[in-house]
């Protein structure tokens, strides 16, 4: 359809979307990395079991979260350099090979190493893919909200869906059949991507050693060392009666590698973080902490209400799944909706409406839920729960696409990964300290009430930095001098110009 003129003023046609078979090829590997953080929860204790050994049971989900929280922004740096599509299949390869040597790892040790390897797979396809729709909306003058939206809306199936299939694969196979699901799904992502991706234009000759210096090693570990110092110092906060029981050893050093790494990051040619980048283009820096926030909510609610019905209510593990299923499901939905509203509303109006409903969720929780609650209102409030994260994960993609320059579209998509992934691992401190690990220990009310003021509080954080940042624009707009009055072309007589 040609723009058309209405009254003399201009209208201009909608972009066309980006074809629906690339959106869906994009996001038929991002599914890997839920796949894998929820498959896993049902498999803990027969892998346990099978091993004789549950010292490292724990590192089984927390390495993959810390493997993804790095692979994210390097995945993002070499999509930038080497061409997304290239790294997006260099992932699937990484995935498959982790995916057919799990069930055979000697030992639980090795098989938290087998997870991390998995982890660095599976946080490869989402910068990619963002790296692609960016591109190829940018060849065609297309709109993205459609494209993106499809890459969220496979995320939340995912996430709906992985805990039951998760307990029939294990059920069917033995716990090594959560390593053998990845690879039909490996395998038909590949030939999807190869059928309906443009290849990538010819990447640039790099020797290995430029190539490894691109990757930044040095600000890689530091980073590595300032989370898990962190994630262990928060964890053993619990056990602390007294100021000298404090792990002060452990925040020190997550202290001394949180400053070297900013010193690293700061000065690095090429930084495994670029924290220039958030300071040049706030708009990302802004999406990423709004990123971290709203991903520290879901993932409390993710791992949390589980682990309540279970220690509190009594329930089994297979109706704790089936009463997270309303959570999941209206998280599809809201993220169908909000993809539809993505074409007519703005991204902050996606984000109002999705922090609105995290400070009514975690109110209901506070409020409204206890151990004696009937089962059919915990569904209720479930549903609620679910209503923010379609919205808020779409309108901060939306924003982050806007916010960030075409040549690092894969870096910012990869810092917004890793603000996730820290989201995931401070919610497991937060679901440490608020809720009891065992059936029979809890007390009131299970914890439910402070998990609930927990998400409330962030929830409401977020709005307060939604009236901030409306506020600050409009005091810029005031001190914005007023545009230059074009000057009237002046006509001059014959008679004045001679």
């Amino acid at each position: 359809m040609s723009p058309r003129s209405v009254a003399g003023a201009p209208v201009v046609a909608p972009r066309q979307a980006l074809p629906r078979s690339l959106a869906w090829a994009l996001g038929s590997g991002t599914i890997l990395q839920g796949l894998n953080s929820a498959v896993i929860a049902v498999a803990l204790v027969p892998i346990a079991q099978h091993y004789g050994d549950a010292s490292a049971i724990p590192w089984l989900v927390s390495g993959l979260y810390i493997a993804a929280a790095v692979g994210s922004p390097t995945g993002g740096r070499l999509a930038d350099l080497f061409g997304p599509r290239r790294v997006y299949l260099v992932g699937l390869a990484v995935v498959l090979l982790a995916s057919l040597a799990g069930p055979f790892t000697p030992s639980v040790g090795w098989l938290v190493v087998d997870r991390v390897v998995l982890g660095l797979g599976t946080s490869l396809q989402f910068p990619a893919a963002m790296a692609v729709i960016r591109r190829e909306a940018a060849r065609r003058d297309a709109s993205s909200v459609g494209a993106i939206g499809t890459v969220a809306l496979c995320g939340q199936t995912t996430a709906a869906l992985a805990p039951t299939v998760g307990g029939l694969v294990v059920v069917l196979t033995g716990w090594q059949g959560i390593f053998w699901v990845n690879v039909p799904v490996v395998v038909n992502c590949a030939l999807w991507v190869l059928l309906r991706v443009p290849a990538d234009d010819p990447a640039p000759r790099r020797g290995a050693r430029a190539a490894l210096r691109s990757l930044d090693p040095p600000g890689a570990l530091l980073f590595v060392a300032a989370l898990v110092s962190s994630m262990l110092a928060l964890l053993s906060l619990e056990h602390a009666r007294s100021a000298v029981d404090l792990p002060w050893w452990l925040l020190a050093v997550a202290v001394l590698a949180g400053t070297a790494f900013t010193w690293r990051e700061l000065r690095a040619p090429e930084p495994f973080v670029d924290l220039r980048l958030l300071a040049r283009h706030r708009a990302v820096a802004a999406t990423c902490l709004r990123g971290f926030l709203t991903f520290t909510s879901f993932y409390c609610v993710f791992y949390g209400i589980p682990q309540w019905l279970q220690t509190t209510r009594g329930l089994d593990a297979a109706d704790a799944g089936l009463l997270m299923f309303p959570v999941f499901a209206v998280g599809v939905l809201s993220t169908v909706l909000a993809t539809r509203l993505g074409r007519r509303v703005t991204p902050r109006t996606l984000l109002l409406v999705g922090n609105t409903a995290m400070v009514a969720a975690g109110t209901v929780l506070l409020l409204g839920v206890g151990p004696h609650t009937p089962l059919a209102l915990i569904a209720v409030a479930g549903a609620l729960l679910g209503v923010p994260n379609g919205f808020n994960n779409l309108g901060n993609q939306l924003t982050l696409h806007a916010g960030a320059p075409a040549s690092s579209a894969g870096g910012a998509s990869g810092l917004y990964r890793t603000a996730q992934y820290l989201g995931a691992s401070a919610s497991s401190v937060v679901v440490a300290h608020t809720l009891p690990t065992t059936a029979g220990a809890a007390t009131g009310d299970g914890g439910i009430g402070h998990l609930g003021s927990w998400i409330a509080g962030l929830g409401a954080l977020l709005l307060l930095g939604h009236a901030l940042t409306r506020v600050l624009a409009l005091l810029r707009r005031r001190r914005l001098p007023p545009p230059p009055v074009p000057a009237q072309p002046v006509h001059r007589t014959p008679q004045e110009t001679v």
